[in-house]
């Protein structure tokens, strides 16, 4: 140890904490890959009077989910919540956007589906999704933003997703971070 790096706690901790480590063998080092698997589309009731429960919390999914008033930031598990901050920020910017506008529920949902797919085929890592805040709905509130998430919070596509920023659509879109083909 240098007599610069010894007063450096952070340096002086990780040397502690790696004392008696060895390192892996070439062939053990490797992590294989493993083809993302997609979740199926969410199936939704028929009929003019099927009504879905958009204001049920999101359970049973492999996120992490924060949900606060009209916002949203939830990951997948094992995503860092540092990349869900980096998403918040910007950070990979948007490559693809969809809007959702004035669409029956079944209708945004496989675009939603075709759209997710088309954007990871296409190497994109970051994309938005305009699904509005309700404002217009039959009763005023929103409809689309929590079908959106609940089938985000169920596809093995996207690693995270946050509300977008102001300048991007505030609460009334969201942002993707797609799993890597």
């Amino acid at each position: 140890m240098s007599e610069g790096r010894g007063d450096d706690d952070d340096t002086r901790t990780f040397e502690q904490a790696m004392r008696g480590a060895r390192a892996l063998d070439a062939r053990a080092a490797r992590v294989p890959s493993t083809p993302a698997r997609r979740g199926p589309a969410p199936r939704l009731p028929r009929g003019e009077n099927a009504k879905l429960d958009v204001d049920a919390p999101i359970e049973g999914t492999t996120f992490t989910i924060d949900e606060r008033g009209e916002t949203i930031s939830a990951r997948a598990n094992g995503v860092d919540a540092r990349t869900l901050r980096a998403l918040a920020a910007g950070d990979p910017p948007v490559e693809a956007r969809l809007d959702l506008h004035g669409m029956p529920r079944e209708r945004a949902l496989a675009a939603l589906a075709r759209f997710v797919a088309k954007a990871r085929a296409d190497g994109r890592r970051a994309a938005l999704v305009i699904h509005g805040r309700g404002a217009h709905s039959d009763d005023a509130r929103a409809v689309l933003k929590p079908l959106v998430w609940r089938w985000l919070a169920t596809t093995q596509d996207v690693l995270a997703f946050t509300s977008a920023r102001a300048a991007q659509g505030g609460d009334g879109a969201t942002i993707l971070l797609l799993r890597r083909r």
